[in-house]
């Protein structure tokens, strides 16, 4: 029996693997695909767009390198770095103890673990500028490679209040642990893209909402990355490729197990 369990369990591991090299050669491929536009042409075509059969009806999805450059003032808490995007995330480290049985014993064990207690997310929309000109990126719904800027962690279990750059948090308001955990410290994490920093982008342009936006696109891929698109696709192939050798090898073991059982059994 414990043969066939091992089979299926190899077999959704196996499937999992699929999957996920399946997503990462489609990103590959979203990102190979795309030419790079100019800010200035996709501004021109969207125009000619909108004289010929009005404005409201050009989108297009685009590929933009450039500069970030904020539309409002934006400064990361942790960090105060200067940005157009940028994401905090403080988390609570535990650890707990609890029994296991196994063969009729009772042993006590200890684990650990953390949860997310709070999230802090700053989007507004900025521009990417080229030698051309620029154009207004919406990054809401993106999914977004950012720098981490800041990485700091705290010991203690204490419940006061702790200050990490320019934000206040209160440890005993962010709420308890379930069961018998106890708080071995808290981990505070920041990733952002600051101001003037090389993007790639990969989205669609439209004008569907009055102005000319790179955003979220209903179908497709939206991505916003301080790698090069070199970096991104050399990733993304790598990656893919590691995935679909782990599911070939989980498929072999679905095999060996399998065969292992039936003979287990005769």
């Amino acid at each position: 029996m414990g043969f066939f369990i091992g089979a299926g369990f190899s077999l959704v591991l196996g499937l999992v693997f699929f999957l996920v090299g399946g997503s990462k050669a489609r990103k590959a491929y979203d990102v190979a695909s795309t030419e790079t536009s100019r800010a200035a042409e996709v501004g021109a075509l969207a125009a000619a767009v909108a004289s010929e059969i009005g404005a409201g009806s050009f989108n297009r999805i685009v590929e933009l390198k450039g500069r970030a450059v904020a539309v409002e003032p934006l400064r990361a808490e942790y960090s105060g770095t200067d940005c157009v995007w940028y994401e905090c995330v403080a988390t609570r480290l535990w650890e707990e103890e609890y029994w296991e049985e196994s063969d009729g014993r009772r042993d006590r064990r200890s684990r650990s673990g953390s949860d997310v207690v709070s999230r802090i997310r700053r989007e507004p929309p900025f521009r990417v500028e080229d030698a051309s000109g620029g154009l207004l990126v919406d990054p809401r719904g993106a999914s977004v490679e950012a720098e981490k800027t800041f990485s700091r962690h705290e010991a203690g279990t204490g419940l006061g209040s702790i200050r990490v750059g320019s934000a206040s948090l209160d440890l005993g308001a962010l709420g308890g642990l379930a069961g018998g955990r106890r708080t071995t410290g808290y981990r505070f994490e920041e990733t952002c893209i600051p101001s003037g920093r090389e993007l790639y982008v990969l989205g669609e342009a439209t004008d569907s909402g009055g102005k000319l936006v790179v955003r979220k696109p209903e179908k497709g891929r939206f991505l916003v990355s301080t790698r090069s698109e070199e970096a991104i696709l050399g990733s993304a192939r790598k990656a893919s490729a590691g995935f679909r050798v782990a599911a070939a090898v989980c498929l072999l073991a679905v095999a060996a197990l399998a065969v292992a059982g039936m003979f287990r059994g005769r």
